[in-house]
């Protein structure tokens, strides 16, 4: 086989993974939007981060602090990102309020002992938050969280480098928490993926055997991925919460662009044929090689598409 025919393969095979695996994101993030996937994994990830059986539940307080009560879109939602500045002030007014004293007065009438008239509240509490955060870590009994919330404290000399170093703290953390959540949605991507290619028939082997046979199909593939590099259509797709509608019109618009360029999926008569001969094992491999595929995202596919297109241009060094 020719070097400039396996890059066209090459080239084709990227748009057709990248064309699914584009409808495999935005399905994806339709899914997590509707099962709140990301601002349930931040909850936990928080929760575990804030955990202190000694003292109590600091990420339960966290969640019910004003300021991140306010991110929730309605009372049963997560909040799907938080700030590390709004992290570190929240945490830091929640140590805080433990040094806090309130007490409540009751007034009654002069010449009533038995008529009550209000009640009036007294609030005891520090007015710098630095030192307000110091009396609050006071009143915590000693645990591993208080040792590590301390040793901040210890190396600042006031509220902005505390602030900067619980910020500095969370956004490492968050960098982890990143790595954690792309370990998990892999299966969730891999499943979806696999879901779409037995609902759409995507069959790589079937594909391959296509591209490889029929020159004319291959050669209009190519011509419509260079189009799409050079048109610099590629856009990360994400699922706008607010506007499920325009994301499922997004859905449609792939799904029709594979249909329009006749790309070889669907259970039609060629399917059929293949079960009269009883090829179900190779069409089941096609299937998990597509699922596989898709797996990896649609970026990893433009990329690739791109540097193909490339090297094609450049043609092959002569002898």
């Amino acid at each position: 086989m020719q070097v400039s025919k396996i890059l066209e393969i090459l080239i084709a095979l990227g748009l057709f993974y990248f064309l699914f695996s584009t409808l495999v994101s935005l399905l994806f993030e339709w899914y997590s939007h509707k099962t709140q996937k990301r601002g349930r994994f931040l909850y936990e990830t928080i929760f575990k981060l804030l955990n202190d059986p000694v003292n109590k539940s600091y990420g339960a307080s966290l969640y019910s602090h004003f300021s991140i009560d306010q991110l929730k879109k309605n009372r049963d939602s997560y909040p799907q990102y938080i700030s590390s500045e709004m992290f570190a002030n929240a945490l830091i007014d929640i140590i805080g309020s433990q040094s806090e004293i309130t007490q409540f007065t009751n007034v009654f009438q002069s010449n009533d002992s038995k008529n009550l008239i209000k009640v009036e509240m007294e609030e005891f509490r520090f007015q710098d938050p630095y030192e307000r955060f110091q009396k609050g870590l006071d009143a915590m009994e000693y645990s591993p969280f208080k040792s590590y919330l301390r040793g901040f404290f210890e190396k600042t000399e006031n509220y902005s480098d505390l602030k900067n170093a619980i910020s500095k703290w969370f956004d490492d953390y968050m960098e982890r928490v990143s790595g954690w959540y792309k370990i998990r949605t892999k299966r969730s991507i891999f499943i979806i993926s696999l879901l779409v290619c037995f609902a759409l028939n995507v069959d790589s082997i079937t594909l391959i055997k296509k591209l490889n046979t029929d020159d004319k199909y291959r050669k209009d593939l190519v011509l419509l991925a260079e189009k799409k590099v050079l048109e610099n259509k590629f856009n990360d797709q994400k699922i706008d919460s607010v506007d499920l509608a325009k994301n499922l019109n997004s859905i449609k618009s792939i799904i029709n662009e594979i249909e329009d360029n006749s790309l070889p999926i669907g259970y039609q008569d060629d399917f059929k044929e293949l079960n009269k001969k009883n090829h179900y094992i190779m069409w089941f491999v096609g299937i998990l090689i597509s699922a596989f595929a898709l797996s990896f995202g649609a970026p990893f596919w433009f990329e690739v598409m791109v540097k193909a297109i490339n090297i094609r241009r450049a043609g092959i060094k002569p002898s």
